[in-house]
């Protein structure tokens, strides 16, 4: 096969926020728990974390990471995860029905974000939770005054406020199966109240608010979006992806189409968004916020049934193929495509449940979709450009969606550093691509890299016993001037990192 791309280093989209890059990590019993949180294991630290899944995650420099919950947040108190950790309780998640611990909790989340320079982001519970309680969580986290929670705070031995500046309210209340389940006008009407009110105890938070499920026809949105406009700054979506297809039908490509009816939904809600905030007054105190698209969950999903997976630790076994591999890498050109309207995304999540990184009692291995986001995290630019890309395509029936490119392609200039970074997934199972580029007014000089994630087995896995069976590998591009052909192979992904002469 072959393929064109045109690269105008000024045809610039716009710039891409780093938050893009973010993680979810849930209290579920494996993930923040057991997973991360672990004091009886040999690779723990004075602070009971996994060293080694401390700085597997630490490799993938996220800029913010959401917690508790996802649905293990509906039922989430946040008063039973603060103080002496001797006198925090055992609950049942009364979303899963398992007991549940505390040890992990407010201070101790905030002080692992802190350490490894991410923003903490904080999902409130809307489940059986109160607006009341929400408003004591805000004070205890960013209150200044002589106040109960914010001195409830320093009693624990935190003086000063430790800024959290994100907030989801609520999670997937559009669901039959969540704790807090409602209709939009339902939703909306409670987000209102409680954004209204979170804003006059910290004005500078960020606020998120549930925009609907990624697969539904936009009227929730539509309801949602006209009530908390004014008092919100994020509106999400959730998305996972199966490969699991009615009879007859392609799991190859349906998979790797899938992360492009997410693009549809990214699209459809900036269309709404911007829709109602030109029917909203243009001035006064109930004007529109400027609104951007969030996706606080993401990913590819493993089998019908992980949800329901039992909780203890040496349930996790290997997930993920080198195939859900190449839907991560799409999904994150999908987002710097559309930078002008998604501007924050947490993976799902971190650890274990549908995780980057699995971990047992016998050890922790990264998977293939971990490589394909390190690759992501680690090699592009600060700002998106408009490329011109040809390539043959496929269609999914499956999705509805026809004339996908094989190759999908994402370009990011990275202007201070002159380094442009072109992010190719050859999405042909067998077919190897020959990728001719062509730059506009610019040229490629020496020292360049190219990033390569490929084996010749398209669902190679990685585990305890070959972890590096499936892991990116660097190399010096020998490539120089304004134009070049480059060799994708069949089923890989790929970055070129190129200066600017």
């Amino acid at each position: 096969m072959h393929a064109k791309l045109k690269v105008d280093p000024e045809r610039i989209i716009g710039p891409v926020d780093p938050n893009v890059y973010g993680q979810f990590m849930c209290r579920r019993p494996g993930c923040s728990e057991g997973g991360l949180y672990a004091p009886d294991s040999p690779t723990a630290d004075a602070s009971g974390l996994r060293r080694d899944v401390v700085a597997a995650i630490q490799a993938l420099r996220p800029p913010i990471i959401r917690w508790p919950g996802g649905c293990t947040g509906t039922s989430y108190h946040w008063l039973d995860g603060v103080g002496p950790v001797e006198q925090r309780p055992r609950k049942i998640d009364l979303h899963f029905g398992w007991p549940s611990r505390y040890e992990f909790g407010t201070a101790e989340f905030i002080a692992f974000c802190r350490r490894i320079g991410a923003e903490p982001h904080l999902n409130l519970a809307m489940g059986i939770g109160t607006l009341e309680e929400a408003a004591g969580w805000v004070e205890y986290c960013n209150g200044t005054h002589d106040t109960y929670y914010a001195n409830l705070r320093r009693q624990h031995g935190q003086e000063e406020p430790f800024g959290v500046r994100y907030w989801q309210i609520g999670n997937e209340n559009y669901g039959p199966w969540e704790i807090g389940h409602s209709t939009p006008s339902e939703y909306g009407t409670q987000a209102r109240e409680w954004a209204k009110t979170l804003r006059r105890l910290d004005p500078t938070i960020k606020l998120l608010a549930v925009g609907g499920a990624a697969d539904d026809d936009g009227q929730w949105a539509w309801e949602v979006i006209p009530k908390v406009a004014p008092y919100v700054d994020y509106i999400t979506f959730h998305t996972y992806w199966r490969s699991d297809g009615p009879a007859g039908s392609d799991p190859w490509y349906q998979l790797l189409a899938a992360p492009h009816g997410a693009e549809l939904k990214i699209q459809q809600i900036a269309a709404i968004i911007r829709t109602v905030r030109r029917a909203l007054p243009a001035g006064g105190r109930l004007a529109s916020r400027p609104l951007k698209v969030a996706c606080t969950e993401w990913n590819t999903m493993p089998g019908s049934a992980f949800m329901e997976s039992h909780p203890d630790i040496g349930s996790f076994k290997p997930s993920y193929h080198l195939h859900d591999a190449l839907a991560v890498a799409t999904f994150g050109n999908v987002m710097q495509r559309h930078c002008r309207e998604i501007t924050l995304a947490t993976v799902a999540q971190t650890i274990n449940v549908v995780g980057l990184i699995m971990v047992d009692e016998e050890g922790m291995w990264r998977e293939p979709t971990y490589w394909a986001f390190h690759m992501l995290a680690n090699h592009h630019g600060s700002v998106a450009l408009d490329a011109w890309l040809e390539s043959e395509t496929f269609d999914c029936p499956e999705r509805h969606l026809t004339d996908l490119p094989y190759l999908d392609a994402a370009v990011t200039l990275a202007p201070d550093q002159k380094r442009l970074y072109l992010s190719l997934v050859n999405r042909h199972l067998t077919e190897p691509l020959d990728l001719d580029v062509q730059l506009v007014d610019a040229t490629i000089a020496d020292g360049g890299w190219v990033h390569l994630l490929f084996h010749d087995d398209p669902q190679a896995m990685n585990g305890l016993g070959q972890p590096d069976n499936v892991r990116p590998r660097s190399a010096p591009a020998p490539l120089a001037g304004s134009r070049f052909t480059h060799p994708l192979p069949p089923h890989s992904y790929t970055i070129l990192e190129l200066p600017l002469g």
